[in-house]
C-alpha cells in the first residue's frame, strides 16, 4: 500500500511542483516543500500509529518530494548555465547520489539502536539542518531562483500538443520500464544466473559505479557532442546488459558485473539527458511545468517496470522474457530521441565566464 501511494502521488506531484516553481521561483517552493516534508516526518515519528497513517504520510511525502528532487533542483541550473549546462546537471545528480549512498546506512544504524521513530526524526533533521542550508547556499544567485512572469497566470498546456514532448516522454517511460524493473530485481537476477548472494551484492556496487559515470560523464558529453547522439548511445547501451544476461553462461562473474554497470550508466544519465533536452527545446520560462509533467509520466514507466519484472518471472519461470522485452524498449527509446528537434545552443561570449560560474555560483555578467 505504501509503495503504491508513493508512486501515485509522486506522479501527480511532479507537474504540480514544477508549475509552482515556474510561478513562485525556486527558493519559495524549496522552502515550503522542505518544511512540509520535515513536518510530516516528525508527525509520523511522534504520532504515527496504524497502517493508514503511514500510507497517508507516505503519500504526502511522495507528492511534495519533487520539491527536493530533480524536478525543482534542475530549473535554476538550466537557467543559470549555458555552455557547461550538462556538466552542472551532472554534478547535481552526483550530489543526490552521494546522499543516497551515505544516508541509508546511517539511517539503518539509527533505527537498529533507537527505533524507527527516531529514524524519521533524523530524516527531518537532515532535510532542515543540512539539506536546506547547503542547497540555499550553493544554488546560483540568479533571476532563475525567482518566478517567471510568463508562467504566472493561466497555465499554458500547449506543450502537450508538441510532438517533441511526447517523443521525450515515451523515450523516458520506455527506458524507465526496462531499467527500473531490472534494478528492482537486480540481486535476484544475478543469483538466478548462478552468482552467490555476496557476489550479487557486489553487483549493486558496480551498478553504483556505472551510475556515477553516467551522471558525470553523460553531463560532460552533452556539452561537447551532439546531445541527441549522446542520448541515443547512452539509452541503447544498457540493451547490451540484457543481452549479456540472456547470453552468458551460468556463473559468468565478470560479464554479469559489467552488465550491471551498463544498467547504472543510463540510470545515472537519464535525468541530465531529459533536463537538458527540455531546457534546450522549450526554454526555462515553463521548464518546471514541462519537466515535471515528463517526470511524472516517467513514474508510470517505473511502476510498470517494477511490477512487470515480477509478473514476468512468475509467468516465464525466469527473467528471460522481461529481459528480452527490455532490449526492445531500450532500442525503441533510443530511436525516438534523434527525432527530437533541439534549437542551436545559446552562445555565450566567454567560456571562461561560464566555467568560473561552476565554482563561484554567481550569475554571469
Amino acid at each position: 500500500g505504501t509503495v503504491q501511494a508513493l508512486v501515485i502521488t509522486a506522479a501527480l506531484g511532479a507537474p504540480v511542483i514544477g508549475r509552482l516553481a515556474d510561478c513562485g521561483g525556486f527558493h519559495l517552493v524549496f522552502l515550503i516543500c522542505t518544511a512540509v516534508m520535515a513536518a510530516v516526518e516528525l508527525g509520523l515519528a511522534y504520532w504515527g500509529n496504524g497502517f493508514g497513517a503511514f500510507v497517508l504520510g507516505t503519500a504526502v511525502i511522495g507528492f511534495i518530494g519533487g520539491g527536493s528532487s530533480s524536478v525543482l533542483l534542475t530549473r535554476p541550473i538550466n537557467a543559470h548555465f549555458r555552455r557547461y549546462r550538462g556538466l552542472a546537471l551532472g554534478l547535481v545528480g552526483v550530489g543526490i547520489s552521494l546522499t543516497t549512498i551515505f544516508v541509508p546506512p546511517w539511517l539503518q544504524g539509527v533505527i537498529a539502536t533507537d527505533g524507527w521513530r527516531q529514524g524519521y526524526v533524523v530524516l527531518a533533521g537532515i532535510a532542515v539542518l543540512i539539506g536546506l542550508p547547503l542547497t540555499m547556499l550553493l544554488m546560483p544567485r540568479s533571476a532563475s531562483t525567482r518566478g517567471s512572469a510568463q508562467a504566472q497566470g493561466k497555465a499554458d498546456h500547449s506543450y502537450l500538443r508538441e510532438r517533441d514532448f511526447w517523443l521525450m516522454t515515451l523515450a523516458n517511460a520506455f527506458a524507465a520500464i526496462a531499467t527500473s524493473g531490472a534494478i528492482s530485481q537486480l540481486s535476484p537476477m544475478l543469483q538466478d544466473k548462478g552468482l552467490s548472494a555476496a557476489d550479487a551484492a557486489l553487483g549493486l556496487s558496480t551498478f553504483a559505479v556505472g551510475q556515477f559515470i553516467g551522471k558525470l560523464g553523460g553531463g560532460i558529453l552533452l556539452d561537447r557532442i551532439e546531445p541527441r547522439l549522446v542520448a541515443t548511445v547512452l539509452t541503447a547501451l544498457p540493451a547490451l546488459a540484457f543481452i549479456v544476461f540472456l547470453g552468458t553462461d551460468h556463473g559468468a562473474f565478470v560479464p554479469l558485473l559489467m552488465a550491471t554497470a551498463l544498467l547504472g550508466l543510463l540510470q545515472g544519465a537519464d535525468v541530465s539527458i531529459f533536463a537538458f533536452f527540455v531546457a534546450r527545446r522549450f526554454g526555462v520560462e515553463r521548464y518546471g511545468t514541462i519537466f515535471g509533467a515528463l517526470h511524472g509520466l516517467g513514474w508510470i514507466g517505473t511502476a510498470l517496470g517494477v511490477i512487470g519484472f515480477g509478473v514476468s518471472f512468475d509467468l516465464a519461470h525466469g527473467y528471460w522474457l522481461a529481459q528480452l522485452i527490455s532490449i526492445g524498449l531500450l532500442l525503441l527509446a533510443a530511436m525516438l530521441l534523434p527525432l527530437v528537434r533541439l534549437p542551436a545552443a545559446v552562445q555565450i561570449e566567454s567560456a571562461k565566464t561560464d566555467r568560473s560560474a561552476l565554482t563561484t555560483a554567481k550569475p554571469p555578467a
